[in-house]
């Protein structure tokens, strides 16, 4: 996998209370189709509509030659690098956690700490990815509206990895289109 993501030199990260107060948004679906959930979570976080977010993960998985093509290439199914280098391209890092024993959602949502509770997480349940911060979650299966996690559906569900994001600063490189910009 070829990820294009240049790194910058000299980063420096917004404080940890700004980051602790950035609230996870509604996502805005301006596609025909349904989005999966791995552009949810990441235009929840990074507050972006779902076509910047699918053209981001297009260029961390694609290359930037992908507007060349006939079709786009339809986003579902993305990896945790892919997650990360996409949230990476919005100015968000983080770092990978597993859990320590396998727990539902629902006693992860109590059992953590630190910036696990305050900061904006990804959390994947058997395969599904979610965004949760403090008590705010959004997935697919809210549509992606940001609920309340103690409403959250699947909260039975197995916590297989957490990405806590930990850190923000200037995205990285402008995020190409099919659209108008070409």
């Amino acid at each position: 996998m070829n990820f294009y993501v240049r790194r910058i030199p000299n980063i420096t990260p917004v404080s940890a209370p700004a980051l602790a107060s950035w609230a996870l948004r509604d996502v805005v679906n301006d596609t025909k189709s349904r989005p999966f959930c791995g552009p949810t979570v990441v235009a929840s976080i990074a507050r972006q509509p779902i076509s910047v977010v699918r053209n981001a993960f297009r260029l961390v998985r694609h290359g930037k030659d992908w507007v060349n093509w006939a079709r786009s290439p339809a986003i579902m199914g993305v990896s945790i690098e892919e997650l990360e280098a996409t949230l990476r391209l919005f100015g968000f890092g983080g770092s990978w956690k597993g859990p320590c024993q396998a727990q539902s959602l629902a006693a992860w949502l109590e059992n953590r700490k630190g910036a696990e509770r305050t900061n904006p997480t990804i959390v994947r349940v058997t395969g599904h990815a979610v965004a949760i911060r403090g008590w705010e979650f959004c997935d697919t299966i809210s549509n992606g509206l940001v609920i309340d996690a103690n409403e959250a559906p699947g909260r039975r569900r197995v916590v297989r990895d957490v990405f806590v994001i930990d850190r923000m600063f200037a995205p990285e490189m402008h995020i190409p289109s099919k659209g108008k910009d070409r």
